[in-house]
């Protein structure tokens, strides 16, 4: 029985990833949280902690499947008597605390809390023909805190397991901001903003098979998005992480991870962060993209404690987007992980 369950969870992977999700989110909450599944944080006794740091750099624009240069997106979409931007190179970075506290047994909290550090560079167009590059003040601030409690269906062993069903259910709180403005006073970018403004709820299910010394992992996380506060609504999303981790030695592990997005097209309820006819990115009716990610992976153990640090290096091998966007050319993520 666990068995067909278990093949039935990695077809499901496979048949959830539809079309649309938000290029410059792709990886977002899901990164921090599967991988602190993953981690060994969630084995502590007492308490767990983990910081995060995460790198996303962008360069490459699409349409659907297709890489076009900032000249050709400028070119296809400006209108007669009108300028038009659109980004030339972005850094998103984020620094996130995560912490693990086990209730009781069964039950454990998960929780995150992230620093954002964003930046872009753009490339604009007047009517009259002149182009112009120019670069965003860097934008920064705490971003959306998350708390997800974790309760475990099944584990065959209460010490090295072999085999464990978790599912998660929690919410993504609006503790990031969502008003921060450029010098001359408007709105900057809704995916620029450190924050989302919305109350999402999160369900989540993680299954983990281990074959000593290889650990296999599946973490499918959904998030069902609402309104932000200035009316801004990013799409639902779901995302898969498939794991596998062989241990090399003692206190060395290698793995390698298959990662997909999906998500919905963002709505701007109230129009405050839409300017469709003049810039690429603050349209949004581009939003909306698929990704998968190949991921290598290196975790290091601190001889007897219950310290490790991990560095993943994630590569885009798929990405459709919807309309015309920018999507990321490779991720960075690092991270010191202490089980007490």
């Amino acid at each position: 029985m666990r068995k067909s369950f278990a093949v039935l969870l990695f077809l499901a992977l496979a048949l959830l990833s539809g079309k649309n999700a938000y290029a410059l989110g792709e990886c977002g909450l899901s990164c921090c949280l599967a991988g602190a599944t993953a981690s060994g944080v969630t084995l502590a006794e007492n308490f767990g902690v983990s910081l995060v740091y995460e790198n996303s750099y962008m360069k490459t624009i699409k349409n659907g499947t297709d890489e076009v240069s900032p000249d050709e997106a400028i070119a296809r979409n400006q209108q007669p008597m009108k300028s038009y931007k659109v980004p030339t190179e972005m850094t998103m970075q984020k620094v996130s605390l995560v912490g693990f506290v086990p209730v009781t047994e069964r039950f454990q909290l998960l929780g995150s809390l992230p620093y954002v550090i964003n930046d872009m560079d753009m490339m604009s167009r007047s009517a009259m023909g002149m182009t112009m590059d120019m670069s965003m003040e860097t934008i920064s601030g705490l971003g959306d805190a998350t708390v997800i409690g974790l309760y475990t269906l099944y584990t065959d062993a209460p010490v090295r397991l072999t085999e464990r069903l978790t599912a998660g259910l929690g919410v993504k709180l609006p503790t990031g901001s969502t008003s921060e403005r450029s010098p001359s006073g408007s709105l900057i970018h809704a995916m620029m903003q450190p924050g989302t403004g919305s109350w999402d709820p999160l369900v989540m299910l993680n299954y983990m098979r281990a074959y000593y010394p290889l650990v296999l992992q599946a973490n499918l996380l959904y998030q069902l998005t609402t309104e932000g506060y200035n009316g801004y609504e990013f799409g639902d999303r779901f995302t898969y992480d498939l794991s596998a981790r062989y241990q090399a030695s003692k206190y060395l592990n290698v793995g390698v991870e298959l990662n997909g997005v999906h998500s919905e097209k963002d709505t701007d309820h109230e129009g405050k962060y839409s300017d469709p006819e003049t810039s690429m990115i603050d349209n949004p009716e581009y939003t909306g993209l698929d990704s998968i990610f190949i991921s290598p992976l290196v975790q290091a153990k601190v001889p007897n404690t219950g310290g490790s640090a991990e560095l993943k290096y994630q590569i885009p091998i798929y990405q459709d987007v919807s309309g015309y966007q920018q999507v990321v050319d490779w991720r960075v993520l690092a991270s010191v992980s202490w089980a007490f």
